[in-house]
Order: structure tokens, then sequence, then C-alpha cells
């Protein structure tokens, strides 16, 4: 078993306005706020003195910023760590997906007309998780919320959904794989 350092990108522009962003490449907000400065200063803290066997990021800006925030600016892009397709959703907000397809993002996510299908997100999920698995030592990734939800619902190994939001901006989670 590896453990997984995982953190969520920083607050987006779209963030702030409920918009799904999925594989947009949004910047961070410019200047970032009070409640993310304080988060990263306590994340790097939990970082102090961690050797990481891989380090990785999504190849998205706001996700390859927030790796760069915290001292990690060689950190591997892998296109499997981007965030899901939204699709033409991509833009659009989180109200109005649910008002299009009222519980289907909690409980149905195969029945959403997205830029993929979850099997298509899943088995993307999969490679980065066998990948981190393969792994000598923790691995830290910088990556999205969608995509950490979804790999959630991989090891546990259920189908269906998950909640709209699985980890706030900037947070950090440790899994063990």
């Amino acid at each position: 078993m590896v453990e997984l350092w995982f953190i969520r990108h920083f607050r987006t522009p779209w963030n702030s306005q409920g918009r799904l962003q999925g594989q947009r490449d949004i910047a961070l907000d410019n200047p970032m706020g009070p409640q993310d400065l304080a988060m990263l200063a306590a994340n790097r803290q939990a970082l102090t003195d961690q050797d990481f066997a891989l380090v990785l990021t999504s190849p998205l800006s706001r996700a390859r910023q927030t790796a760069e925030l915290y001292g990690f600016p060689g950190a591997e892009a892998d296109p499997d760590l981007a965030e899901i397709a939204f699709g033409d959703w991509e833009g659009r907000t989180w109200d109005e997906l649910e008002a299009a397809h009222p519980g289907a993002w909690q409980n149905a996510l195969h029945t959403l007309p997205l830029g993929e299908s979850m099997d298509e997100f899943s088995t993307r999920i999969a490679r980065v998780r066998d990948r981190i698995r393969g792994a000598q030592g923790p691995v830290l990734a910088f990556g999205h919320g969608a995509w950490l939800g979804g790999l959630q619902l991989l090891q546990e190994g259920r189908q269906g959904g998950m909640p709209r939001q699985t980890l706030a901006n900037g947070a950090l989670i440790r899994l063990t794989l």
C-alpha cells in the first residue's frame, strides 16, 4: 500500500461563481484570498520534511499553479489527472446542471451528457491509481475535486454518484491506496 497526499487546486474565479470548469484551463484567483493563503501556510507545514517518491499534477494551469505555490514547479504533469470533461456544461453552473438533471450528479453520474463517459473518466483515474500503487513511497498529487471523488468511488467499488464538492479548494487529504 502507498500513501497518496492529494491537494485540490486553489480557488478560481469560476469556483467562486459555481461554474463547471472541467477541462477548461482556468487560472487561480489573483490575488488569492486570505482563506487560501491560510490553507497554503497550514499545508506547507504538513508537507515539511516529507519525501515523496513521485510528485504529479494535472496538466491544467490551476493545478500546476497550485503545485508551484507549494514549491513543486517540476511536478510531472499527467493528463490522466485532468478534471472530468464536462463538455457543453463547462462554463455553466452547478445549479443549471442540477435543474436539467435533478439528482444525477449525486446518484446517477453515468446518465449525465458530459464530455466523457464515466467509464472513460474511471479508466483515467485507475491508470493514475495503479501508477501511484507502484511508487516506492508516498506520492503527492495536485488535482481536482471531481477527480478525487471519482478516485474515492473507484476505491470503494461504488457506482452512482458523488457529492458536488468532495474537498475544499486548496485542501490536503491523505489516502492509502
